[in-house]
């Protein structure tokens, strides 16, 4: 009988191999606060939208710089190359193998065995890295006033989302495709007792990104996203069921 036991060692010590360097790269918290997720194999436009719908997205940027080994799905996707998560793309780490001619038709990216970067078919199905940020919002798609999508987050979540720069705009716009109505509640609320505008999670407005700031300011007013266009915040009256967003951490 043939003994294939050292074939098996070799393949033990192979995956064996392959997964500590993975845990190395992923399974520690960052000094931004993001930690890494390693998902199973899908396309990349499933890993895409797995990342966003159970985390924040895929992974993107400098985060990756002190990532090894393994051809497994990132963010970074050929428009002109941008970031899934809309970050900016000015950290690259492209591996030689970027240059080949066969690899220009390719729109996806990946890691590659030595940790750098490369394209690929977005269709191939390879593990994919996610990030689960400081910050993350979920839509609900459920049609609800202003006070039942608040009390609902603070039952199911944790607050309706707030919104305190471009960045936090951009993470919630992106997720807006999936809303089924043309506003989405957010977490902001006007006061009519003293007259101003605030978020519910007691942060100040100082980011805005109001589609008529001239707008008069009533009682019974809070503030929603458009989920089309610009995705510019309005002002309208807290009777009007929409879609909307919690905030999870």
């Amino acid at each position: 009988m043939t003994n294939h036991l050292p074939e098996c060692y070799f393949l033990y010590f192979v995956i064996f191999f392959f997964f500590v360097i993975i845990i190395l790269c992923l399974l520690a918290e960052r000094d931004h606060g993001e930690v890494l997720i390693l998902g199973s194999d899908k396309n990349w436009f499933e890993a895409q939208e797995y990342c966003r719908t159970n985390h924040t997205d895929l992974v993107s940027s400098s985060i990756l710089k002190d990532c090894n080994g393994g051809y497994i799905f990132i963010g970074l996707f050929r428009a002109t190359w941008s970031w899934s998560d809309g970050s900016s793309f000015y950290f690259r780490l492209w591996d030689e193998e970027y240059y080949n001619t066969d690899k220009k038709l390719h729109n996806c990216s990946k890691l590659t065995e030595n940790g750098r970067w490369s394209t690929d078919d977005c269709g191939e199905e390879r593990p994919f890295i996610c990030y689960q940020g400081k910050y993350h919002v979920i839509l609900i798609n459920k049609n609800r006033t202003w006070e039942e999508a608040l009390y609902y987050c603070r039952h199911h979540h944790h607050d309706l989302v707030t919104i305190t720069n471009l960045d936090e705009q951009r993470w919630v716009q992106e997720k807006t495709k999936n809303a089924t109505t043309p506003y989405v509640w957010t977490g902001l609320r006007y006061t009519c007792t003293l007259g101003f505008w605030f978020w519910v999670s007691d942060e100040v407005v100082r980011y805005k990104n109001w589609a008529s700031p001239d707008q008069v300011n009533e009682c019974d007013m809070s503030g929603a996203m458009e989920t089309g266009g610009e995705h510019k915040w309005v002002k309208i009256n807290d009777e009007e069921k929409f879609n909307f967003f919690c905030s999870t951490t």
